[in-house]
């Protein structure tokens, strides 16, 4: 074998720690149901980092195999492989290559994961190839949608498409919409926004809504020009991007006298991270010369985050998951939205045991070779965990028919102007597909209204309509240019009628 094929392997070896546990109280001789989890291994910051989830993952292997109606004879066994490069970034080809080696050294009955978009597209391609189910909480790209084998029990973009439409069709905006997203030309960058606004084009594309977008480079923002963008495009404006650069655009926006109660601004912020501290939430402040005008501007802003669970099993699944993680790893959880996507891959583990344990219950009495379950062919097991609902640690998993979870989102505004403060004014119910708004709260709108997604005379004030009933500049010159000619005339006609008028009254006086 030559030496460039034997790196990958060299690599695979790093990068790939394995272990396999079961509940403690498992007896011998029960069938392994092997799980390959495909997961960064320090990388904290991706939600779906094996320190965060690791811990979820156990207990629901635990759980599993210490319940003796669920799949008996048989307990689940977990292995793990990284998908970071040597840099500690999701990478899309060693993914694949860890996918490889843990299909042919352990063979497992289901991946779970990938997390990040770019690691999980080469990952669901073979799943869907060797037919083994993929459960994740990550994969949030649209375009997963197209692979069979892919059940996805946590939030998608897919699911955030469906929340703005309902924004659109509450509020009355059905033609045009403006997306400003943040991308880098980065390898090591998952692109979070370029993905999450393509959820939102896709179902606006559906509903026949023009779509204009518009990209910033995070590392070199003009920001004068994406407000004449702004200006000539948009009235509702989806923007995804850093808070600092947010906070910086709006600033420009008032700099430059905008009238701001024409516009909206829904801001996306999933995980809901500029919304957190102590004390009131006003994400605009900084404690800077700029507050005031920040201020004034985000009174046009709006932040759309996702739902944190309030039901006691959330609550208590939390508590665990910090305890454990920092037994595990020595790592300590906050209190974040990014715990949802722990809970979403217990929910993963539950949802796949469950389905498993319906397709295997066919082939009791019959089908048994060497006394061992006959692992389900093509995807028997992934269309049962579809088109299904059942509980869960977020509350209810209710499964679409294409295997996308049904995912709560909530909508913060600024309920106080004078103090500034954000709060959630109303929450997007997944399942019933509503905005429910809170109780003693209401959307905050600085003309008194939601403004229009198009100008009554267009963007650029071109709407013939309107030029039909308003006089244009040329026009209005050439009124006063008649006027004045007008003028000139009469007074030019006085004062020659006065002038030929005086020799005949001198004439006349000299001959009396």
């Amino acid at each position: 074998m030559s030496k460039c094929l034997w790196s990958p392997l060299v690599l695979l070896l790093v990068h790939s720690a394995v272990l396999c546990i079961s509940a403690e109280n498992a007896t011998e001789g029960l069938q392994d149901v092997t799980l390959a989890a495909i997961l960064p291994l320090t990388n904290t910051d991706y939600a779906w980092a094996w320190p965060r989830v690791a811990p979820a993952l156990h207990r629901a292997v635990q759980r599993v195999n210490s319940d003796p109606w669920l799949l008996p004879g048989l307990k689940l066994c977990l292995v793990h492989g990284s998908s970071e490069n040597r840099d500690g970034f999701c990478s899309d080809s060693m993914a694949p290559l860890v996918a490889v080696d843990l299909k042919l050294s352990h063979d497992p009955w289901a991946f779970i994961g990938p997390g990040c978009d770019y690691s999980s597209s080469p990952v669901a391609r073979f799943t869907t190839h060797w037919e083994v189910p993929m459960v994740t909480a990550g994969a949030r790209a649209f375009g997963f949608k197209d692979y069979a084998a892919v059940t996805n029990t946590g939030p998608t973009h897919k699911k955030l498409g469906e929340f703005g439409m309902r924004i659109q069709e509450t509020f009355g905006w059905h033609r045009h919409a403006l997306l400003i997203f943040s991308d880098k030309k980065d390898t090591n960058d998952d692109r979070p926004c370029y993905f999450a606004v393509e959820g939102l084009y896709q179902l606006f594309g559906e509903h026949n809504i023009t779509i204009r977008d518009h990209i910033i480079e995070a590392d070199s923002v003009n920001y004068k020009t994406v407000v004449q963008e702004v200006r000539e495009n948009g009235r509702v404006v989806y923007l995804c991007c850093p808070w600092d650069i947010l906070r910086t655009l709006m600033v420009q926006f008032w700099k430059e006298g905008m009238s701001l109660e024409e516009y909206v601004f829904f801001f996306i912020d999933l995980f809901a991270e500029g919304m957190g501290g102590h004390g009131p939430v006003r994400p605009w402040y900084r404690g800077d010369q700029d507050d005031y005008a920040a201020q004034q501007a985000f009174r046009s802003v709006k932040v759309l985050t996702y739902l944190e669970p309030q039901n006691p099993q959330y609550l208590q699944f939390v508590e665990t998951l910090k305890s454990d993680a920092k037994k595990m790893f020595n790592f300590t959880i906050e209190d974040s939205l990014y715990n949802l996507i722990a809970g979403g891959f217990y929910d993963g583990v539950m949802l796949y045991s469950q389905a498993l344990n319906e397709t295997l219950s066919e082939q009791r009495g019959r089908g048994w070779e060497s006394g061992k379950f006959q692992r389900p062919k093509q995807d028997v097991v992934t269309r049962r965990m579809w088109n299904r609902t059942l509980p869960g640690v977020l509350g209810l998993v209710e499964m679409d028919e294409f295997g996308d979870r049904q995912m709560d989102f909530a909508m913060w505004d600024m309920t106080d102007v004078d103090s500034g403060e954000f709060q959630v004014v109303c929450v997007y119910n997944g399942s019933m597909k509503q905005l429910v708004v809170q109780s003693g709260r209401s959307f905050q709108w600085p003309g008194g209204a939601p403004p229009p997604d198009v100008p009554e005379c267009g963007f650029k004030n071109d709407n013939a309509a309107c030029l039909a009933r308003t006089v244009s500049m040329h026009q209005m010159v050439a009124i006063v240019i008649c006027f004045v000619f007008v003028i000139i005339v009469t007074v030019t006609v006085f004062i020659y009628r006065e002038d030929t008028a005086r020799p005949r009254m001198k004439h006349g006086w000299m001959d009396v």
